[in-house]
């Protein structure tokens, strides 16, 4: 049964991780996509990179918004205020521990090469086309109203994103690496056409988030998933799969397994896999509706 994977935001948590992969693997999946997020926070943001790039199977390699502070740092990107305050405090400081830096400067001038190119080379979205003609947008925080999907996936890396957000005077905050309340609130026309899976905000922050402010169009899975349905049991129409790693010790996989003996959507169902420092739990979560 063809199947396609998608691991939400790992942040130097290298054996939730290597767990989550075991589980997977045993799919055979034709794909893993990666939503971003890989370093900064957890204490092993250099393995989690290695063992992407070591990964014996098809892959897509999404660019974070932790990712994007790495290099707007190296770089001192004159889009971000401060670049490398701002990563510093959002834990890039475990991230150089974790690559052999005693400070900003020596990352700077000896940050290995193939390293840099695989952040500079992380691709802003990936579409995949599964089940009945089903597509999937995966993004790192979702959608951005400021920029139309067609626009975005014209994007292919950094250099792209940055020279589209100076063009049109927008803030990286306007970005799909960084949007929160304007996607979560949103018309689900933005990203007409497509189903989206997406990381960046924790499950349990958009569960609060939620209940504040009488969001009805979201269903939790625990701590783990967000589920965003036309209607209460209409389609998926988004999915968050961010369980926090860096500060729950849990680390998510959504899965899509095609069903090739039943016609329409229902043929395209959805499984998790969610890993603790103890524990995995799998979960069938259904077709995905009409």
């Amino acid at each position: 049964m063809k199947n396609y994977w998608y691991i939400g935001d790992i942040h130097g948590e290298i054996d939730l991780l290597d767990s989550l992969l075991g589980a997977i693997l045993k799919h055979d999946p034709e794909r893993i996509t990666f939503l971003g997020d890989y370093i900064d926070r957890g204490p092993h943001s250099r393995q989690v990179v290695d063992r992407i790039m070591e990964l014996d199977v098809p892959a897509s390699v999404l660019m974070g918004n932790h990712e994007l502070m790495l290099l707007s740092a190296y770089e001192d990107s004159p889009s971000v205020f401060n670049p490398m305050e701002l990563w510093y405090r959002n834990g890039g400081e475990a991230t150089l521990q974790s690559f052999g830096f005693s400070g900003f400067f020596s990352f700077q001038s000896l940050m290995e090469e193939h390293y840099l190119d695989f952040f500079r080379n992380l691709r802003m979205s990936d579409v995949a086309e599964v089940g009945a003609g089903k597509r999937i947008l995966a993004t790192h925080a979702g959608i951005s109203p400021a920029i139309p999907v067609a626009d975005q996936l014209l994007l292919k890396d950094f250099q792209d994103l940055q020279q589209y957000m100076t063009d049109r005077q927008l803030d990286m905050e306007d970005s799909f690496l960084w949007a929160r309340e304007s996607f979560f609130t949103g018309p689900e026309k933005l990203w007409k056409g497509y189903m989206v899976v997406h990381g960046h905000t924790p499950t349990f922050k958009l569960k609060r988030i939620a209940q504040e402010e009488n969001y009805t169009h979201y269903q939790f899975v625990g701590n783990d998933l967000a589920i965003r349905r036309k209607g209460e049991k209409g389609e998926v129409v988004s999915v968050g799969i961010d369980s926090g790693s860096g500060f729950s010790g849990r680390l998510s996989g959504l899965g899509f397994f095609e069903k090739p003996a039943k016609a329409g959507a229902d043929s395209l169902h959805m499984r998790s896999i969610t890993v603790s420092r103890e524990d995995i739990f799998p979960r069938d979560l259904g077709p995905i509706g009409a």
